[in-house]
This record gives structure tokens, C-alpha cells and sequence, in this order.
């Protein structure tokens, strides 16, 4: 046809994109951008999951559920005793009842949907889990104890 130049034909077939396809580029920075909540119980389960899973409520809320506590294979999942932000290069602190404590990455954890029970991160052996931190980083200047 006369008068048709490149720009009134469709894209070329090397730009052509996949609907639903993103960019690695753009990937990494979503996947930056993408804030992460730890939550543990009483029990020593524990899960990572997406903030974008937990819908916004107003006041008039009836809240929203972030684990699931229901009893599998017989054992007892506890209640929820901490849920905070983290990253996955952090590493957390969990100490019971009994004194016991371990330091965790948070890279071991599983990543689950927000309706989804956890995984077994601190084998209590009866004890409860009553604290979880952060732990901070060590500067390079810093004395290791």
C-alpha cells in the first residue's frame, strides 16, 4: 500500500511481547520492591509471605487471618507470637520459655500464601516460643563476641 511507513504497521515480530511476559529488569525490581512478613508461633512455626497478600481494612474491619492454626498431624501450631517485616538476607533470633535459643536466616524459611500453615523452624520440645528479633547486622569494625 502507498503511504504506509513503519510507524502506521504494527510492531516488528523481535518486538513483539508476550501478553503476561515482563522483563528480567523489571522483575528484579518488582521483586526489590516486594516487602516480606515473617510470622512464627508459640510452637516454632514459622513462614514468610508477601505484604501484598494481606488486604487493607478500615476501622470497621473484622481483621484478617495471617496463618493457619489448625492442628496438623496431631501436633499443636500454637498462637502467633511475633509478625514483622524482614528481608531475605536478615537473620532472626527465636528464644523460649526454657532458655533455649537459635539464630535463623530467613532464606531457610518458606515462602507460603497467607491462608497456608507454616513450616517446623524451631523445634521446641515442649518449651514455647515467647521472643523473635531481628538480629543486627555486624560492620566490618565491629568485634564479633
Amino acid at each position: 500500500m502507498m503511504g504506509d511507513t513503519e510507524e502506521d504497521s504494527g510492531p516488528d515480530e523481535d518486538e513483539a511481547v508476550v501478553a503476561g511476559a515482563i522483563s528480567q529488569e523489571r522483575y528484579a525490581e518488582m521483586s526489590a520492591a516486594e516487602d516480606l512478613i515473617l510470622t512464627i508461633t508459640s510452637k516454632g512455626m514459622g513462614k514468610i509471605t508477601s505484604a501484598h497478600d494481606y488486604p487493607v481494612r478500615g476501622r470497621g474491619g473484622q481483621g484478617v487471618r495471617a496463618m493457619d492454626l489448625s492442628e496438623r498431624r496431631g501436633r499443636d501450631t500454637g498462637r502467633i507470637v511475633a509478625a514483622f517485616p524482614v528481608e531475605l538476607s536478615d537473620q532472626v533470633m527465636l528464644v523460649t520459655d526454657g532458655g533455649q535459643s537459635i539464630r535463623v536466616p530467613v532464606e531457610g524459611i518458606s515462602y507460603r500464601s497467607r491462608n497456608a500453615g507454616g513450616v517446623r523452624v524451631f523445634d521446641t520440645d515442649g518449651e514455647e516460643v515467647v521472643s523473635v528479633a531481628k538480629v543486627a547486622e555486624q560492620s566490618e569494625g565491629e568485634a564479633s563476641i
